[in-house]
């Protein structure tokens, strides 16, 4: 009997983990292993607990799926993941698969399609829905996809995480509490943030964490 399938979901929505967790409880190949709510925590916990695929949603609090993913491809490079976002563009779905991710599904899918999709990409490596072998159609032949930039290299993960609390609408004081971090140490990191994105206040911060795909609305 071959082992089940491990996967992690990092999912922020309580509600809709839940029960996918308990969708999953009653699938004797498949075992979730970690539940998550950011990528952080994905991060962290990664460290001690093996995964072989992990269901991510794009947008989460502290450490985004944009940035888990990239994240992800550095430190565990045998780990496969399925994104799963109520937001699917075209170029959001080519973003993901050039960014590592093995499959694009949107959440309205159906459970047969998230069981089928967690199969083939253990089995196979890939799964395309047709939305997504679409939008790679239609990148390859007419290149009309939209390119979105994504990660600024000169962010370190922490600042990432603060212009993402930033972003949220969060004080210095909520971050230090959010984070274990002095509200010092907060203004140090922002004072980096400023130098390094050109963002002098948070408004001009939140128009360039938007434009650079740092902080995604869905």
């Amino acid at each position: 009997m071959k082992k089940p399938i491990r996967i992690a979901i990092a999912e922020d929505h309580l509600l809709l983990r839940e029960t996918m967790v308990d969708y999953f409880s009653r699938e004797d190949s498949i075992k979730v292993v970690l539940d998550v709510g950011n990528g952080s925590e994905l991060l962290n916990r990664l460290k001690k607990i093996k995964v072989d695929i992990v269901l991510l949603d794009l947008n989460m609090p502290i450490l985004n799926g944009w940035q888990t993913l990239k994240l992800l491809e550095i430190r565990y490079p045998s780990v496969r993941v399925i994104i799963l976002s109520m937001y699917s563009s075209d170029a959001y779905r080519i973003e993901a698969i050039k960014l590592g991710a093995r499959s694009f599904l949107n959440k309205g899918c159906s459970s047969e399609t998230l069981v089928d999709a967690l199969f083939s990409v253990q089995e196979e490596g890939y799964y395309y829905s047709k939305e997504t072998t679409k939008a790679l159609h239609n990148k390859v032949v007419n290149n009309d996809v939209k390119k979105l930039r994504i990660v600024n290299e000169s962010l370190t993960e922490r600042e990432l995480q603060i212009v993402e609390l930033i972003c949220d609408g969060k004080t210095n004081k909520e971050i230090s509490d959010l984070t274990s971090l002095s509200v010092r140490t907060i203004e140090s990191h922002r004072s980096s943030i400023s130098n390094k994105t050109g963002g002098g206040n948070v408004a001009r911060l939140v128009v360039h964490a938007i434009k650079n795909g740092l902080y995604l609305i869905e």
